[in-house]
């Protein structure tokens, strides 16, 4: 048997996480295919990269 492991933990039920994400997706879609969206995109990668390369604490 194949069980789906349960991807939503943060106990609100399904239905209303799917509701959220139908509402908010296409101005996500929007922001992020602007001009501004981009830069933003831009800016966070360098933000990760940045975070990356930072030595671990051990």
């Amino acid at each position: 048997m194949n069980k789906k492991k349960k991807s939503n933990r943060s106990g609100y039920p399904d239905e209303a996480i799917k509701s959220l994400a139908r509402c908010f997706y296409p101005s996500m879609v929007d922001f992020f295919n602007s001009e501004e969206g981009q830069r933003e995109y831009e800016k966070w990668l360098k933000e990760q990269e940045a975070l990356q390369a930072l030595p671990v604490a051990a």
